[in-house]
């Protein structure tokens, strides 16, 4: 009992010094520089956007190289996980400021979001070969957009309705971006198979933008990184 009492009191005491700190340094505008967000996929559930190469060569290998030496990692099956920005909890969540390193890579995330405000919190995932993550929803401790940025690999993201039928898929190249939000953030999960090559199929959304045609088997590399953007209500 004083335990949960003890974190309360110690979440509600961050939570206040959070809110005095942003009253203080208000956060700084969105970026005035234009990104450019893609329309909706056609023929896929409103709300999923894709563009290639949303950062260059050489920005991914120095941003995967740093995330790489960040502490804090947590190991699970199959993959590594690092959570920054903050930890969501149903009685509010405990935030602190995203690392240097993502900044500038949230502030162009920030484009995605429906209100153009900076994400605060940040997924960092890493795969060994051949592995994937089970279908899921992101849960409701975040607003409902979901922004991905893949630094290495090529991997097939599967969108799933009730009863895990497959719906859509987005084939995610290295240095691509994917963002969902409203009805497929809420309404659908999404995942990746295990496995070392990806099939593209007629659901495949993002062909053209992805360089790749029904038919094509498309190979992972032996680890692959990225970064999902998100923010705590």
């Amino acid at each position: 009992m004083s335990t949960a009492l003890d974190f309360g009191a110690a979440l509600a005491a961050a939570k206040r010094e959070a809110r005095k700190q942003r009253a203080a340094n208000p956060p700084p505008p969105p970026p005035t520089a234009a990104v450019a967000v893609p329309p909706p996929l056609p023929a896929a559930p409103p709300t999923i956007r894709y563009a290639a190469e949303f950062v260059d060569e050489r920005e991914a290998r120095a941003l995967a190289t740093v995330l790489r030496r960040l502490d804090g990692w947590a190991p699970l099956p199959r993959r590594r996980l690092l959570s920054v920005g903050g930890t969501p909890h149903p009685d509010g969540a405990w935030t602190e400021p995203l690392p240097p390193c993502l900044r500038a890579l949230a502030r162009r995330a920030a484009a995605f979001f429906p209100d153009g405000r900076l994400p605060d919190q940040a997924l960092v995932n890493e795969y060994v070969e051949g592995s994937g993550i089970a279908a899921h929803g992101d849960g409701p401790l975040y607003e409902p957009c979901a922004v991905i940025v893949s630094l290495e690999s090529s991997a097939r993201l599967d969108f799933f309705a009730d009863g895990n039928e497959r719906v859509s898929s987005v084939l995610l190249r290295p240095r691509s971006v994917v963002a969902f939000a409203d009805a497929a953030y809420l309404s659908l999960k999404h995942g990746i198979a295990a496995a070392r090559a990806d099939t593209v199929d007629d659901r495949v959304r993002n062909g053209a933008a992805a360089g790749c045609a029904v038919g094509d088997v498309v190979a992972r590399a032996p680890s692959r990184l990225s970064v999902t953007f998100r923010r705590l209500k």
